[in-house]
């Protein structure tokens, strides 16, 4: 059974790791590996940076998505941006991102603070769309995707 989680010290190699995978398959890029470990140890150490969730069974890590908070001045709320979602091509149409993405919406839910959910996808990433649209994400007039809690 899937189990959700904060990422902790313990997996900042998985988090490299995850990362560089995914802008090499989302945006054929390979990182600077010393400069995104001190990235991913920045957000370990300080949550405003970011929350990294991994999906795992056991203690095998079979996804991640990260968010981070963007206070809106307008709306004297924050938005909640979702970034690094990643599940390797072996974990995937297990369930890993429905599960990662029912905790996101979770914690979205229990939290009066929170009024909408944000992410931007690279323009040629275009396979992921269909999916994200299934989960009810609509494109929003800032070139974005967003989930409203109210219009």
């Amino acid at each position: 059974m899937l189990q959700i989680r904060k990422a902790e010290q313990k997996d900042m190699e998985t988090l490299v790791d995850f990362n560089n995978r995914l802008a090499l398959e989302t945006e054929n890029r390979p990182l600077d590996l010393p400069r995104l470990r001190a990235s991913m140890q920045a957000i370990l150490d300080d949550e405003r940076k970011g929350v990294y969730l991994l999906a795992c069974d056991g203690e095998e890590v079979l996804g991640q998505i990260m968010y981070v908070f963007e206070w809106s001045t307008w709306r004297n709320a924050n938005f909640m941006w979702l970034t690094d979602l990643y599940v390797p091509p072996q974990h995937r149409k297990r369930g890993v991102f429905k599960a990662l993405f029912r905790a996101v919406m979770d914690f979205y839910h229990s939290r009066e603070d929170i009024i909408g959910l944000r992410f931007y996808v690279d323009k040629t990433n275009t396979a992921v769309v269909p999916l994200y649209k299934k989960v009810g994400w609509k494109e929003s007039n800032y070139n974005l995707w967003e989930i409203k809690k109210h219009d």
